[in-house]
């Protein structure tokens, strides 16, 4: 259900003229690699992160590759929150590295265990659009919904 209404299978919540394909990271391969709009759910329905690509495969791998590299401290000192991190790559890395709530069988604070986290305990919806400024569109009606966990841009510093 979505505000109410019951969402058909296979169709965008928020814009039933919308095809949804459920898959998950390791199924990447499947995924056309051309813009769009993901959606990642834990296997138990939780929301975790809404965003866009215009290469959605390639978007996708960066999630999953999960980089510490990438995750560059913005203070001196230890990194105790969210805040005190920004990521080059992939902000749903940032949040995961702080959430040990999701998971007992992962540490969230490795690479390796955000890896498995997302190959074996979540799961995408994927929406093919004509452009990245259409999958902007649709983002930002998602996002609207607050229903997501995570949320944020990718910061370049």
């Amino acid at each position: 259900m979505f505000k109410g209404e019951i969402v058909p299978k296979g169709k965008l919540a928020f814009d039933f003229s919308y095809n949804v394909l459920t898959t998950c990271f390791d199924r990447l391969v499947d995924i056309e690699n051309t813009s769009g709009l993901y959606q990642i759910f834990t296997l138990d329905g939780l929301p975790l992160k809404v965003g866009i690509a215009k290469s959605l495969r390639s978007r996708l791998n960066q999630h999953l590759k999960s980089s510490q590299k990438r995750l560059k401290s913005t203070i001196d000192g230890e990194v105790l929150e969210p805040s005190h991190l920004q990521s080059t790559q992939s902000i749903l890395a940032k949040h995961l590295y702080f959430d040990s709530s999701l998971t007992n069988d992962n540490d969230l604070k490795t690479e390796c265990g955000r890896r498995n986290f997302l190959i074996k305990e979540t799961y995408l919806l994927i929406t093919y659009t004509c452009d990245r400024e259409e999958a902007k569109r649709l983002e930002k009606i998602a996002e609207s919904s607050d229903m997501w966990r995570y949320k944020g841009m990718v910061k370049i510093i």
